[in-house]
């Protein structure tokens, strides 16, 4: 179980919550860690036991910290960074819920760090007035906290539960775009967050994250930055004008032709959050003859096409994964393994299960993918009928071709 040392019990509005301490033991190549926690009684039996040792540095890191001229400090491309890579993984300083609490609350979180932690913590931006939160610490987390999961399986009550998020010193460095190219993955685990490459990021090129649902509208996002960090967002997708004169002031009335390009840049978010629910998807397309051969493709070609259009890579896997798929049931061996390594690329960090299956089929995809070519050879035959496995005769167009695709290797 998680160690813990000067545990001590606080009963806010009702609820009772824990200062706990995490202390991640040392390895060969890594030093010791800690995570100050405040946190519900039953979640921390929930933690990870035995606890994960510390996540050992990242050698030669491929991102540098550097001052930006508006919005403090910043992640930087140290180098070229490939699409999937990994950027850096960190364990929280602090794990603490959503609610208010006193200053002493914070405080006490914050002195519970060793002090070189402590300090990497203060140093980190406070968008929070002292009349809004009267502890600096208070107004770090507000201004920084990323959302985590310590309950996946839902041992806690829903009516009980409650949101909690973790500060990272390096990872949240990363400021915000409404088009990143990165995103954070979170490991329960191992209590690390990992930032990873969406897109290819050039040397010099600013690294950044999301703070809030892309999906969203340019009104609501900016809205919600202002509320929640006290800043109106200059990304190319809110700062419209930003596109041809990159120092434009985000505050000017847009005009009526920068307000067309907010509106169909609104469109396409929205469009893009349905797309799934919307449009034809690949598990129905593979036993549907009835249906285009290229219908998913094209599909998801201009899916990705808007993706690209509004920089929202973080829901591009799905789509890749799809038109790799189609490949492989067409019988498209040179497609199939240039869309298949992309979805490798893509999935090593957000999907390590997906990556795995993907490398194992394109050794030889032939031979390892038990329905390959199967929408092909359904085209080639001839007119009739075929038995199934049941000895029963159906016709051609409703035989079920993708009973156990993704597990015939298992």
């Amino acid at each position: 179980m998680a160690q813990s040392v000067d545990t001590e019990t606080y009963i806010l509005d009702g609820r009772t919550y824990t200062l706990h301490t995490i202390t991640l033991p040392a390895s060969e190549c890594s030093e010791e860690a800690t995570i100050s926690c405040l946190l519900e009684p039953a979640l921390i039996s929930l933690l990870p036991n035995p606890v994960p040792p510390a996540h050992k540095p990242i050698t030669n890191p491929n991102f540098c910290v550097l001052q930006t001229e508006h919005k403090g400090a910043g992640l930087f491309a140290a180098r070229d960074i490939a699409a999937g890579e990994l950027i850096m993984v960190e364990h929280p300083a602090l794990i603490l819920p959503t609610g208010r609490f006193p200053a002493a609350v914070y405080d006490e979180l914050a002195r519970r760090l060793p002090a070189k932690r402590r300090a990497e913590l203060l140093a980190m931006a406070n968008a929070r007035s002292e009349e809004e939160c009267p502890s600096p610490v208070e107004g770090i987390v507000r201004t920084n906290a990323l959302m985590l999961e310590l309950d996946p399986k839902g041992t806690i009550s829903q009516e009980k539960r409650e949101i909690y998020g973790g500060v990272y010193p390096t990872v949240n460095r990363a400021n915000h775009s409404c088009g990143p190219n990165a995103t954070v993955k979170w490991d329960l685990s191992t209590l690390t967050e990992t930032l990873y490459a969406l897109r290819p990021i050039v040397a010099g090129e600013e690294i950044q994250k999301t703070y809030i649902n892309p999906i969203f509208s340019r009104e609501k996002r900016m809205s919600i930055l202002l509320n929640n960090y006290r800043f109106s967002c200059d990304c190319p997708w809110c700062n419209i004008r930003s596109r041809a004169q990159p120092c434009a002031n985000v505050d000017l009335p847009l005009t009526e032709e920068e307000q067309a390009l907010v509106n169909a840049s609104d469109k396409d978010r929205a469009l893009l959050g349905t797309w799934i629910f919307t449009h034809p998807g690949y598990n129905k397309w593979s036993t549907d003859l009835s249906r285009k051969d290229d219908v998913i493709i094209n599909s998801h070609m201009e899916a990705l096409a808007l993706l690209d259009k509004e920089g929202m890579h973080g829901l591009q896997n799905l789509f890749i994964e799809e038109i790799a798929m189609c490949y492989a049931m067409l019988g498209d061996l040179d497609a199939f393994k240039m869309w298949g390594e992309r979805v490798v690329q893509l999935s090593r960090i957000e999907d390590p299960s997906v990556a795995r299956k993907f490398e194992e089929w394109l050794v030889e995809p032939t031979k390892l993918m038990k329905k390959w070519a199967w929408r092909k050879r359904q085209r080639e035959q001839a007119p009739g009928k075929r038995k199934l496995k049941t000895g029963h005769a159906v016709p051609v167009d409703v035989v079920d071709g993708f009973d156990s695709f993704f597990n015939d290797t298992d």
